[in-house]
């Protein structure tokens, strides 16, 4: 009653590269829609300097730096802080715990560092 198509290995041949030359177009489109960098890093300095204020007034922190790393929704994602009393455990806590709360994201995404302390010759 139906006779069943025959596959040839023609047919098959034509199916794989329309299947391959479909995939480069699409791959193509994702790459040129795409950014090129999904992280972002922007020198925000009023919410920069206004962390910096509040985290130089902490007990012990001294000098600080401040960069932070936003995501594609300008959310903070990550945090470096260079602080003169970073040595000290305590005072590197604060930092990360006070960071992380008013950011809300992971103690892990914050990072503390101890500045250098440049010589002064005289």
């Amino acid at each position: 009653m139906f006779e069943k198509p025959e596959i040839t290995k023609e047919g098959v041949m034509k199916i794989v590269v329309a299947l391959i030359i479909a995939s480069i177009v699409l791959l193509s489109l994702s790459i040129l829609t795409d950014d090129n960098d999904s992280r972002k890093q922007i020198s925000d300095d009023d919410g920069a300097t206004e962390l910096c204020s509040i985290l130089s007034e902490i007990k012990g922190v001294g000098d600080v730096n401040v960069m932070l790393q936003y995501n594609d929704k300008n959310n903070v994602t990550g945090v470096i802080v260079t602080a003169q009393g970073a040595n000290d455990p305590v005072v590197k806590t604060n930092i990360v715990k006070g960071v992380a709360a008013l950011y809300d994201i992971p103690v892990s995404s914050v990072m503390v560092f101890e500045k250098n302390q440049e010589e002064k010759s005289e």
